[in-house]
């Protein structure tokens, strides 16, 4: 599979018409705009093959982008549409929509991912979503410290090749 060509048809409420999006052009606009090393575009192609990859790299990017002055945002909902149409295939994750709050709250085995949605308002998160749920409580949202270390797992190098030492 080439990630470079990947689509996905974000599904929209009523009123709007569906976009089919080119995944990778905005999700290399948005490293190109954060700066990221090349490991992280080795990476987040790697991600790309997963729900958890996706939600990780969506993660990741959000993060980063709000140092941003003017960052673009829209490599967002077609990620996480990406991500949420995998969870069928690899149970990856387990994708609330918080209509009450507009969140999307993401659960992976390990963490809790979540993702503020209001300004991506005419996407259909409750279509995409495994469960709606009014004012969810217990979100424990990741640290940004560690979302690009999850990330990394994605690249093909060891973890040595870019974790730093003490003598860094």
């Amino acid at each position: 599979m080439n990630v470079e060509e990947l689509t996905v048809s974000v599904p929209q409420k009523d009123g709007f018409d569906s976009e089919t999006v080119t995944i990778w052009p905005r999700v290399e606009d948005a490293l190109n705009a954060i700066g990221a090393e090349e490991i992280t575009f080795d990476a987040a192609r790697g991600a790309l093959h997963s729900s958890h990859g996706c939600i990780v790299l969506a993660k990741y990017l959000v993060q980063e982008g709000r140092k941003i002055k003017k960052m673009d945002f829209g490599f967002r909902a077609p990620l996480l549409t990406r991500a949420f149409l995998l969870t069928e295939q690899d149970d990856g994750a387990d994708c609330i929509y918080d209509s009450e709050n507009g969140v999307i709250v993401c659960e992976t085995d390990e963490h809790q991912f979540g993702f503020d949605v209001l300004k991506d308002w005419t996407v259909d998160w409750t279509m995409l979503s495994h469960e709606v749920i009014e004012d969810y409580e217990g979100l424990e949202d990741i640290d940004s410290a560690w979302t690009l270390d999850i990330l990394l797992e994605y690249a093909d190098v060891p973890v040595e090749a870019y974790r730093r030492t003490d003598d860094d």
